[in-house]
């Protein structure tokens, strides 16, 4: 399994708080056309989904992924799952509270690729750990 890992980000919020909106995908419902997700993101995206334990969303060329949770662990990890994908992918959130009572969070996205998709999808993926990363630090976790 291959791991591509986001830098370790600063959120201004405690770390029960941040796993508490996290593993609850639900609490993005309230969060309107996701403005604070980049125009390139939302694009590319389209529409979300959020169900109890899980997300889906659209990605060209692939089309439809939803990711379900798989695994908690509080406070400090969550795991999606892809289910719709036909090879294994996962996207772990691991958080540490910080020394200051906030929190730090880094995101993995571990994917099974053979050696012959590897050099395509490589770039791609560590361009997307690290977005991933970037989302987790600017979520509005105080209006979710």
């Amino acid at each position: 399994m291959d791991t591509y890992k986001s830098d370790v980000v600063a959120i201004n919020h405690a770390v029960d708080t941040v796993y508490g909106k996290l593993s609850n995908p639900e609490a993005f419902k309230n969060v309107e056309n996701f403005a604070t997700l980049p125009d390139d993101v939302k694009a590319k995206i389209g529409d979300i989904t959020f169900g109890e334990d899980s997300i889906s969303f659209n990605v060209d060329p692939i089309g439809n992924v939803t990711l379900q949770i798989v695994e908690r662990v509080a406070p400090n990890k969550i795991v999606y799952s892809a289910t719709s994908l036909p090879i294994p992918f996962k996207a772990v959130i691991n958080l540490e509270e910080a020394e200051d009572g906030n929190t730090k969070a880094e995101a993995e996205l571990q994917v099974e690729l053979n050696m012959f998709i590897r050099p395509m999808v490589d770039k791609p993926l560590k361009e997307g750990a690290k977005k991933f990363g970037e989302l987790l630090a600017v979520l509005p976790y105080d209006k979710l």
